[in-house]
């Protein structure tokens, strides 16, 4: 006779460290990210266990002008973890891979207009490679110094994303050189740190790099930055413009590094609410945020404003720059409003 022993407890977890934000489980997310990195207030330890030769915590408080009362309780909404990430964009490269074998294939390349290709793509959109970049840069360092893996592993993905789409521009112009005779982006740095059009442009992405509160660079970037001069480059300029000159390619790289913007907007904004709906920092976190919105958003309309030129260089013109700016400041306004935020006018900016 067999007789299969049941142990009542097979299966079962009734510990756990993790306290779920949503329902009686931890999820696979909050499993994978929570207390990977050490945090004294979270267990009974007397203190950091490893200082720098200065004294300094591994993180400290000080690293950041706002303040949470547990920063362990952020959760991004996007539950972004390593495994799917990279899913997420192996599927995104390939569908490039794709578009461009495509392109190739069918000739779409001569299509272009030269105006187009010539300066719009090898010298300017060229450039945002190296603005891309920068914003890697910028996030690495928030990576680093976050009080939590919650909000760190986000900047992670941030930074991430901004690597992958300045290579994505960089292999594009691999493959323009190769389609279209006489196609060359050896230009694209002396323009990128040289040529006036871009140079508040630059200055605005090295000031990002340099800010060493890191949380200040998730609002400077994510909230003002992007929303202005990213959106303004990516969307009003090249998005729109590249189809009425023969350009059906460069939007499928545009649509790419728009998708991870839709993603980044959203951990973004979820962690603003975390901070101005704190029950102990609420008041001062949306003073802090106030300040930064007050003086980063002069910084990035500036840079933003220096394009203009820019669209008048393609041979069809999808729209004006003026209305361009109108749109990104509607939707930067109207974002910051999603938070109780105000925007400084822009029409009083210089």
């Amino acid at each position: 006779m067999t007789t299969t022993r049941h142990d009542e407890f097979s299966g079962k977890r009734e510990f756990s460290y993790i306290q779920p934000r949503q329902g009686r489980r931890a999820t696979e997310y909050e499993e994978l990210t929570l207390y990977i990195q050490q945090d004294p207030k979270q267990f009974a330890w007397g203190g950091w266990p490893i200082l720098t030769p200065e004294g300094r915590p591994t993180w400290s408080e000080d690293t950041a002008a706002v303040r949470s009362s547990d920063w362990w309780a952020f959760r991004d909404p996007n539950k972004t973890w390593q495994r799917p990430y990279v899913k997420l964009q192996a599927e995104q490269g390939r569908a490039l891979e794709r578009t461009l074998e495509t392109a190739k294939a069918r000739g779409l390349f001569t299509a272009f207009d030269r105006t187009w290709a010539d300066e719009m793509l090898a010298l300017h959109y060229a450039s945002c490679a190296f603005l891309e970049y920068g914003l890697f840069r910028a996030f690495s360092y928030a990576q680093r110094e976050a009080l939590a893996e919650v909000v760190g592993n986000p900047c992670v993905f941030n930074a991430a994303d901004k690597i992958r789409y300045a290579q994505e521009i960089s292999l594009y112009g691999m493959e323009l050189a190769q389609a279209l005779p006489g196609f060359s982006d050896s230009e694209a740095k002396s323009t990128w740190l040289t040529d006036p059009r871009w140079q508040g442009v630059r200055e605005n992405v090295e000031r990002l790099m340099a800010i060493r509160d890191w949380a200040e660079v998730i609002v400077a970037t994510n909230a003002v930055f992007e929303p202005l001069v990213g959106e303004m480059v990516r969307v009003e300029l090249f998005l729109r413009f590249a189809p009425l000159n023969g350009d059906s390619v460069t939007p499928a790289l545009v649509a790419s590094a728009e998708a991870d913007w839709e993603r980044n907007h959203r951990w973004t904004w979820a962690f603003l609410r975390f901070l101005v709906e704190d029950p102990n920092y609420a008041a001062k976190n949306r003073k802090v945020l106030q300040s930064w919105i007050d003086h980063w958003t002069p910084v990035s309309l500036l840079a933003a404003r220096q394009l203009a030129p820019l669209f008048e260089l393609p041979t069809v013109k999808a729209q004006s720059f003026a209305n361009a700016l109108g749109k990104v400041r509607q939707a930067q306004v109207a974002m910051s409003a999603e938070i109780g935020i105000a925007v400084p006018d822009h029409e009083v900016l210089v």
